[in-house]
């Protein structure tokens, strides 16, 4: 309704239209409620569609088109409109057709459908006689074994051998015979060579991982505690034995098995239809006939019913499929149609008269059928009499008993290797299992032995390092206790660290010893050993001293004995001044500890070439 007065009206008109079918919709609403509360419910989705039109036609309005909008009954009607132009149908004459042709009374269906079930009828028991025919002639035959007999006779392999035995040597062609029992012996192979191969990296694996275990432990001795290989791969060695042992047994089992395949090689090769008739006795004419019947003419009027058994079987066919043709063009409906409902009886007598010959034909040939069927059953007993078929048959069981032993071997032997086969593969997942629990073994306990050798290592190589620390500590304390010691400066109130104690009670040293006070004049003590002039404070003149630092050493290989004068706190003994390296090492035995050098480890330190200081390295206590 909306597009329909959108294009009639104006828009103002359109407006007005949705505004009264919106007060419509409020007052049904408002019965619908009264009515039901479905019924009101139904209306929801009309009512919002309404509202939408109505908002946005309004919006439009006061937008665009900026129009009054009038009231609904000043809004003009809608007038009607010709949309097509009416013109006569042309072509509708049916007076030359028959428009209801394909229309089929009822009662001419019925009678259809009667009549159909009536040709059914006849060809199902046409059909059943002519199988009925057939199943006797096969029964027939069966009991008199033929056509087996006479192909006896003509020395056809097949017939001679016994019908069970024929089907197991055919079975064994089908399988391959001899050459499939040596596929199996060549997969066989494949599949322990594959055993051995994982085996032998399973041993790979754990003799490599135990030489190097046993290399570890004579390399590091003691120190090497992880457990010996020996312990821990003790259950893999096992395992690994347990199999060597299993493909052990399994190489003598295969070994017989294959003996004895080539023992009765050549009487496998002879499971064949062909070569088990060559083993069996021949069917005969006896040499002398003792019973009243020819052999000859037994055998000429046999075969002469065979083939005339063969000629109706071959007629029994064309009969089925002539039947089934003329029951498929079988179509009585016009006729039906034709001749209305009155006469449908005497319609389907005359119309199933077209079947009687085919049902002559099918009576002749099931008489006919069960006339040879009688004089091949005749026949057949007079040929198992004069032929002695029994006896002959006998005498094939026993000829058959040795194809019927080679037959059972070859089943036996098939058996194991099928056996062994399965066996061999159940085997190579094991090992390849197996292989992998080696290969995770020597895998983690290498990583394991590089750990601890690292961790070795480096203890020796701190264990080495300290030692050299400690012996250059030794020597370079010897030395400096050899050298005489000079005037023991103390430290610098400001330059002191917690590490120095307190000066002991007593005496004090000489003013000259203060740092930065004026020197005292002394006189010099004599010397022991050497010459020279020597200042004040027992020294070299300035020109011939080497300074270092601040302090005055004596120069390379001089030594001078100075005679501490009252310095009771110090025992008497003689003092060595140590250059400070941070932090305090122990003082040698039978020696006091010096004072440290207030100026840290760079300033007093030993010229080059002083002897007991090169290369010194503080030692460091682990």
């Amino acid at each position: 309704m909306p597009a329909t007065l959108f294009t009639v009206f104006q828009h103002k008109h359109y407006v007005s239209a949705l505004q009264e079918a919106f007060k419509r919709m409020q007052s049904v609403k408002a019965l619908a409620k009264a009515v039901s509360k479905e019924m009101a419910e139904s209306l929801k989705g009309q009512e919002e569609q309404l509202t939408v039109a109505l908002t946005k036609a309004q919006k439009d309005n006061n937008a665009v088109y900026l129009e009054r909008v009038p009231v609904f009954a000043d809004v003009p009607a809608i007038a009607p409109a010709l949309v097509v132009k009416p013109a006569p149908p042309t072509n509708l004459d049916a007076s030359t057709e028959n428009l209801f042709s394909g229309l089929i009374p009822d009662s001419s269906a019925k009678a259809l459908s009667k009549y159909t079930d009536m040709v059914d009828s006849l060809s199902r028991e046409q059909l059943g006689k002519l199988a009925e025919a057939t199943d006797a002639a096969r029964l027939a035959l069966k009991q008199a074994d033929l056509p087996d007999l006479l192909e006896a006779l003509d020395g056809s392999a097949a017939a001679s051998v016994p019908e069970g035995l024929l089907r197991d040597m055919e079975e064994v062609n089908t399988i391959g015979g001899t050459q499939h029992l040596r596929e199996i012996l060549q997969e066989m192979g494949e599949l322990r060579h594959h055993v051995d191969a994982d085996l032998a990296a399973c041993q790979t694996a754990l003799d490599e991982e135990a030489a190097a275990d046993v290399a570890a432990r004579s390399t590091y001795g003691d120190e090497w505690r992880v457990p010996q290989s020996s312990t821990l791969a003790k259950h893999l060695w096992e395992k690994l034995h347990s199999y060597r042992s299993t493909m052990s047994q399994a190489a003598e089992s295969d070994s017989k098995v294959i003996q004895r395949m080539n023992e009765n090689e050549a009487a496998f090769a002879a499971l064949t239809p062909d070569a088990a008739a060559s083993q069996l006795p021949r069917l005969q004419a006896p040499l002398v006939s003792t019973g009243p019947a020819d052999p000859a003419v037994v055998v000429a009027s046999l075969r002469r019913n065979m083939e005339a058994l063969d000629q109706l079987s071959s007629e029994r066919a064309g009969l089925e499929e002539a039947l089934k043709e003329l029951k498929a063009k079988d179509n009585i409906l016009p006729k039906l149609m034709a001749a209305g409902s009155s006469n449908t009886d005497t319609l389907f007598d005359r119309e199933l008269k077209k079947y009687d010959e085919i049902k002559a034909d099918v009576a002749r040939n099931v008489a006919r059928n069960t006339e040879l069927l009688s004089a091949i059953t005749r026949d057949a007993q007079a040929f198992k009499a004069v032929f002695e078929v029994p006896a002959w048959r006998a005498s094939c069981e026993a000829a058959a008993a040795g194809i019927k032993g080679a037959l059972k071997t070859y089943k036996e032997v098939l058996d194991h290797l099928t056996e062994g086969l399965r066996f061999y593969m159940s085997l190579q997942d094991a090992v390849k299992q197996h292989q992998q629990q080696c290969s995770d073994y020597a895998y983690t306990r290498a990583l394991q032995r590089d750990d601890l050798k690292q961790d070795l290592d480096r203890r020796r190589r701190e264990q080495r390092e300290s030692k050299a620390a400690a012996a250059q500590q030794l020597s370079y304390m010897s030395l400096n206790a050899a050298q005489p010691a000079g005037p023991a400066y103390p430290p610098h109130p400001q330059m002191q660290t917690p590490h120095v104690a307190a000066p002991p009670s007593g005496p004090q040293p000489p003013a000259y010893m203060s740092f930065g006070a004026p020197a005292v004049h002394q006189q010099p003590p004599q010397s022991h050993s050497g010459s020279g002039q020597y200042n004040q404070y027992g020294h070299q003149p300035q020109q011939e001293q080497q300074q270092y630092g601040g302090y005055h050493q004596p120069p390379p290989q001089q030594q001078y004995h100075h005679q501490q004068q009252g310095y009771p706190h110090y025992g008497g003994q003689l003092q060595v001044q140590q250059p400070y390296h941070g932090s305090y090492g122990g003082a040698p035995v039978g020696q006091q500890p010096s004072a440290p050098n207030p100026y840290g480890s760079s300033y007093g330190a030993p010229p080059p070439g002083q002897q007991g200081y090169s290369g010194y390295q503080p030692y460091q206590y682990p």
